[in-house]
Order: structure tokens, then sequence, then C-alpha cells
């Protein structure tokens, strides 16, 4: 499954189970999830290779074993360089698990879904253990489909909120959001919604009131990459989208992602994907 985008808009589960579990073996060596926030809750875990994890300000090197905790709206992103990466993911809004009535154990639970507390970005190394166990649980039940699983799944994803609560692992969080992370988030999702549009830096510094000079330099700092290489990111992964879905011609899908010269959009997709569009459109049905 694929999150490539800054505002994640794909529905996860089902409307009756909005619950996802899956896991990612990249196709090619380079591999990246570019950066991007969703309103669910968000586990990876680590199962195999080396990649570079970035959540908020943090950024890790990610090992096999390796937990992290993506909380809602917290901006992240994966960049790998391992033939040999595997992870597993495990997505589901905090509201899901929800009572209907207002009791206590309602109560413990609001917080998290108020977005007024988070889960430690990594767990403490002597929870790692047990939390791996729960994961490798809720993974298996969402492999097998088993009658009531999703009974099961919600059951682990309530016990491992319930256990952090009693370990007092969990964190408050600040009132106000700091004023860039607000702006990088609409700058990418300005991004993300005109990028079939002629965008270049000196518009985007014009949009958000920049001079082209601070915004060249914020932008790389905040998301690891200049301008151009994110905005191709983000149309080359359109172009995938669009290769696999639709019957358009390469030159159509080309235009529709906003390049106006199809070499130019044949190189960029060769360079990032390894292979020419004709290529993955075969490989990707």
């Amino acid at each position: 499954m694929e999150k490539q985008r800054l505002y994640e808009k794909v529905r996860h589960g089902t409307p009756r189970f909005p619950m996802a579990c899956f896991t990612t073996r990249p196709e090619q060596p380079s591999f990246q999830i570019q950066l991007h926030w969703h309103n669910s809750m968000e586990i990876m875990q680590m199962e195999q290779g080396t990649a570079e994890v970035t959540i908020g300000a943090q950024t890790f090197q990610a090992h096999a074993g390796d937990l992290f905790f993506i909380n809602p709206q917290q901006l992240h992103r994966i960049l790998a360089e391992d033939a040999a990466l595997v992870y597993h993911t495990f997505i589901f809004p905090l509201h899901a698990l929800a009572f209907q009535t207002g009791d206590n154990a309602q109560a413990y639970l609001e917080p998290l879904i108020q977005n007024t507390m988070h889960f430690p970005v990594q767990p403490a190394e002597e929870d790692q253990a047990w939390i791996a166990d729960l994961l490798r649980r809720i993974l298996t039940a969402a492999e097998q489909k088993a009658a009531g699983y999703e009974l099961m799944i919600k059951a682990l994803l309530l016990q491992l909120i319930a256990e952090l609560l009693r370990r007092k692992r969990f964190l408050a969080v600040p009132q106000s959001p700091s004023k860039k992370s607000q702006q990088l988030k609409q700058m990418l999702e300005y991004i993300q919604q005109h990028s079939e549009s002629d965008l270049t830096i000196p518009t985007m510094a014009e949009t958000f009131h920049l001079s082209e000079k601070y915004f060249s330099r914020y932008f790389r700092t905040a998301t690891g990459q200049n301008f151009t290489a994110y905005l191709n990111t983000v149309r080359i992964e359109k172009a995938r989208v669009l290769l696999r879905e639709t019957d358009e011609t390469v030159l159509e899908i080309a235009l529709n992602c906003g390049y106006g010269s199809i070499s130019y959009f044949n190189r960029v997709f060769r360079q990032q994907i390894g292979m020419s569009p004709l290529q993955y459109r075969t490989s990707a049905r």
C-alpha cells in the first residue's frame, strides 16, 4: 500500500473497520516515502534491513527490531538504500477505539483522540519485547482474518494503550503547534494540490511571502530535499498511480503530472523508479 502523499487521503481498511496492517518490501533498493502526515495513528515495526526514519524534528537510523510510534498529524518520511528492507505498518484512527458510553475507560482514550496526549516516538527499551509480541498477534490476526479478527485487533490495540498508560509512557502535547511546522504542512499540501501546475521557487516564495533564498534554504532544511527533487517525487508518484489505474498514454500522463517535456518525464521516472514508464505499467498490471 502506498502512502507517498503529504496529507494522506487514502482510506485504510473499510468504512466499518478503518484499520490496516501491511508489510512493505520495496520494489527497488532506493526507496522513499516522502514527507507527509495524516490523522490516523501509525506504528512502524522494522523486520529487516535499514532505513532513515524522520518523525517530526527527529531522524533515526532504523534497524531490524526497531519500533516507532507516529502520532496523528506528525510529519514523517522514510528513506532507504537497502534492497533487504522489510517493515510492518499498523495504521488506525484513534477514534475507532472509542466506546459508545462515556465511562472511565473512555476517559482514558479522550486525550489521545483529542490529540492532547501522544505516544512516545520510540518505546522504552524495556517495552519493546511486549509491544513487538502484541504487534505480531495483530499482524497474524489481520493476515488470517478468522471470525472475529476485527474484535481481536481492536482488543490488542486497547491492551497496548492500557499497558502504556499503566507504565506512564504517554506524553503531554503542547497546546499550540509550532508556526514552522504548520507553515511546512501548508507548503507541502500546496505542492500536492498544484503539482500539475508550473510550480517554481519564485512562485512558491511569492505564495508564502518569503524571499526565494530563504524559501530554498528553509525547504531543504525542513524536508531534506531541494524543492525540485521534492516536486518530482510528488509528480512521479502521481504518474505511477495513473500508469497503474488508467489507460492514458505516457504523453497524457506526463502532461497531467506537470511535465511539458516527455523526454524529461521519462528521464526523471527512470531515475526514481529504475525503469521506463511503459515498463512500470507492464510490471504493475
